[in-house]
């Protein structure tokens, strides 16, 4: 567990050493971009590593460069420092109780997931040899792009550079990626809690000022945020709900799957819950962190939340006209760069996020440009608003122009949802059951509660009272009106179109109340959130991006990555929605006691079912971990739990008896081979344990689960009848070396794929059972052999 408190403290060095870029990138949140301060700091270092060996490739990937970024970043931040000082200390005395619940947070949530890990910190099952191969590839690479652990002479084709920010903190430790494994996906839980709570709370703060002024003096003009200190604790309750419903509970089939068991934690199946609908799959982050899946879309959910507190940022901007939304002098650059750069990044740590949160910051940018030319639609505004987006995308994309020269995507198009696949409406409440009801709440208490800010006070006498935006404001109730119309008329002509009609309704609903409240950009932020979320869902029963799995499971992914998004989207909006939903609990004039009992009796009623609602998924969280980790006494077949007090991934090997001497070869393995040279084993089924070598030791072998690298290459394989055949041979290779009896047949074939070592275990025993597997001592150098393995390298 040293390991985990060395990342920890890490982490928060770096944050420490990127406050000042922090303050002057988030300039107009409350906080001033402190809960942000983690994740921003491991985005700008590892760019930092990423960018000049990836560009250079005589620079080696090591501890020295990896330092020497970090040292160039601490002395920006020096100057930083200097100029920023005072804001700083201010800002850390108004916000003092703030501060230390965000870092209690952070710790208390990175060592939570630690603690559970220790129970099992196993690298096995599913696809965990997978990720452990990326971070040991990556880890092992002497330059980047890194090289393919699975495909042996090629770069890896995916998202690899969330793998990449962990590695690069693993490697200045010192830690092997076994440990990283686990650290890793501990310190992205804890950089996930923080950032929900930052933007939660952030939202929360200024909606509250809004609400404190406007009580004191109704005529007072929207202030400059980045004018003014505010006080963040009360908003605190708000931003620890959103962690709670974000990365505690579960959704409403976790209960029902606990009820179906009786409550028997020993048969509760806590998977279940992760596949509602048929034919896909619906991760939420509860399951996935507990699984401690380091896959590209879990580890980029800090980064995704990250993304949405910088539009936020944007969105707050008083009165920047064009670029100028980004800030003036100095925090002009700082800002789009570091915004670009964290969107950007998106891409490369999980392509699917990449649209959704740049979508989300161009439409903050649009809102934000809107208010700031009065809601007057002119070529001016337009021209400002494809400055200041254009901008973003294009330095977006140019800071990673690296990755997409080495990287062919897997996407092959987009497909129509077929009527059968559609999802069930019980089973979409089955998964969102609990943000329905908050988010519904919050569109009914923004309709009853009037806009904090009308129209004409928030702009003044240049807009005549309100005219414009009222009749934009018209427009969007009729054009409300009208997709309702035409939902009903879906609903008879659409089958299984119930999804669909109710999420696309709640999202277009939404956007009007929106412009409805867009003088309390909170409020408004709160509901564009929502709205996005529910955008998704209904998107996912109309169109799907095809991959591999088209022909039998062909929206599987798609709903996997939308879902998971609209899970962190929802979080945020219901965490921050509950503080407007009390806000419109504030007693109204009422005419009689019989009416002022109604209204209390319907809030208790409400708070009853929020309550209801809240405890039914917390039964996973306190259901589902058992279940993970817990062991059975093969003699008596009694369920027990046993922490290892250790994150090493690779320990369990040790006494496996599957596969014996493995753990001592590949511990050698990784102490004697320096670089990237290529290692053959045996080729074997995808989620077994063939390809163990390469995944625990990064040296790329031949092929290692072949099916697994169709799904990454699957473009790259299509391109060209040279890539099939090259791909399709290279199980008959491996074979090859394996059997041929022609000591100069075997030293070709390696020859080919540049192989310098050959691994003889007990999974290649097993496969190839009537070869001679220890003639290779006749042309080869033993260099290894203990356990019963032997690994051979070339003369």
């Amino acid at each position: 567990m040293f390991e985990l408190f060395q990342m920890w403290a890490l982490v928060e060095v770096l944050g420490l050493i990127c406050l000042p870029l922090t303050f002057s990138v988030c300039h107009n949140l409350p906080d001033r971009g402190w809960a942000f301060s983690k994740a921003l700091a491991v985005a700008v270092v590892a760019f930092m590593v990423w960018f000049p060996l990836m560009v250079l490739r005589f620079l080696p990937f090591s501890r020295l460069t990896i330092m020497g970024a970090v040292l160039v970043v601490l002395a920006c931040n020096i100057v930083g420092f200097v100029r920023l000082r005072r804001s700083i200390m201010k800002m850390i005395r108004l916000n003092g109780v703030y501060i230390i619940v965000t870092e209690l947070i952070f710790l208390g949530m990175v060592f939570l997931l630690g603690w559970l890990r220790s129970f099992g910190p196993d690298i096995r099952s599913w696809e965990m040899y997978m990720d452990e191969g990326f971070i040991a590839a990556i880890m092992r690479s002497p330059h980047l792009p890194p090289s393919d652990m699975w495909f042996a002479g090629y770069s890896i084709n995916y998202y690899y550079y969330a793998h990449f920010t962990i590695v690069i903190l693993a490697k200045l430790l010192g830690q092997s990626p076994s440990i990283a494994f686990n650290t890793g996906i501990c310190i992205f839980f804890g950089l996930t809690a923080t950032n929900l709570f930052g933007v939660t709370c952030n939202v929360v703060c200024w909606a509250r000022h809004l609400r404190l002024r406007k009580r004191a003096n109704s005529d007072l003009q929207e202030e400059r945020p980045e004018d003014i200190l505010l006080s963040l604790w009360r908003a605190i309750p708000f931003g620890l709900l959103a962690v709670m419903m974000g990365l505690i509970l579960g959704n409403l089939a976790a209960t029902q799957q606990w009820w179906k068991n009786h409550g028997d934690w020993a048969l509760y199946d806590w998977v279940v819950p992760s596949r509602v609908i048929d034919k896909t799959i619906n991760e939420f982050p509860a399951f996935s962190f507990l699984l401690s899946c380091f896959h590209a879309h879990v580890l980029a959910l800090a980064f995704t939340i990250l993304a949405i507190g910088l539009a936020f940022n944007l969105f707050l901007a008083r009165d920047g006209q064009g670029l100028f939304v980004f800030g003036r002098g100095w925090r002009l650059p700082l800002t789009i760069g570091c915004t670009a750069l964290v969107l950007g990044g998106l891409f490369t740590m999980n392509g699917w996020d990449y649209p959704t949160y740049m979508g989300l910051t161009l439409v903050c940018i649009a809102l934000q440009q809107w208010i700031t030319y009065q809601a007057r639609f002119s070529f001016a505004l337009l021209l400002d608003i494809f400055a200041a987006g254009a901008s973003l995308v294009a330095l977006s994309f140019l800071l990673y122009i690296p990755f997409y020269l080495s990287f062919v995507s897997p996407a092959q198009g987009i497909g129509l949802v077929a009527a059968a696949d559609r999802s069930p409406l019980h089973d979409e409440l089955l998964i969102y059951g609990l943000f329905a009801f908050v988010f519904l709440s919050l569109l009914v208490g923004s309709v009853v509660r009037q806009p904090l800010f009308a129209f004409s006070s928030l702009w003044g006498k240049n807009v005549s009272n309100g005219a414009v935006p009222q009749r934009w404001l018209r427009v969007g109730i009729g054009c409300a009106v009208a997709f309702l119309i035409l939902a009903l008329l879906l609903l008879i002509v659409m089958p299984n179109g119930a999804t669909f009609v109710l999420a696309g309704s709640i999202a277009v609903i939404s956007a009007v109340l929106l412009i409805y409240n867009i003088g309390d950009r909170s409020h408004a932020f709160a509901l564009l959130l929502g709205g996005a979320a529910f955008a998704l869902i209904a998107a996912c029963e109309v169109v799907f991006l095809k991959d591999v799995f088209a022909n039998n499971y062909p929206r599987m992914n798609t709903v996997f990555k939308f879902y998971f998004q609209a899970w962190a989207l929802l979080s945020i909006s219901s965490g921050a929605g509950l503080f407007f939903i009390l806000d419109s609990f504030r007693p109204v004039s009422v005419s009689s006691s019989a009416q002022l009992w109604l209204q209390r009796g319907v809030q208790g009623l409400w708070a009853m079912g929020l309550l209801a609602l809240m405890l039914a998924g917390a039964v996973y969280p306190l259901s589902a971990p058992e279940a993970r980790y817990a062991r059975i006494n093969q003699k008596t077949h009694e369920y027990y739990l046993q922490r290892t007090n250790s994150l090493d991934g690779l320990s369990y090997l040790a006494t496996d008896p599957a596969n014996p001497g493995d753990y001592a070869a590949i511990r050698w393995l990784n102490e004697h081979v320096q670089g990237d040279p290529v290692i053959v084993e045996a080729i074997g089924d995808d989620y077994t344990n063939y390809a163990r070598i390469s995944a625990f030791t990064g040296l790329p072998t031949i092929m290692g689960w072949v099916g697994h690298e169709y799904q990454w290459r699957v473009n790259w394989f299509n391109r060209d009848t040279a890539n099939s055949t090259e791909f399709n041979r290279r199980g008959s290779d491996v074979d090859l070396i394996y059997t041929s009896p022609n000591p100069q047949m075997v030293l070709a074939t390696m020859a080919r794929y540049h192989a310098q070592y050959l691994y003889v275990g007990s999974l290649e025993y097993a496969k190839y059972p009537t070869a001679n597997l220890r003639r290779f001592n006749a042309f080869m150098q033993v260099v290894y052999n203990t356990g019963g393995v032997t690994i051979y390298k070339l003369k």
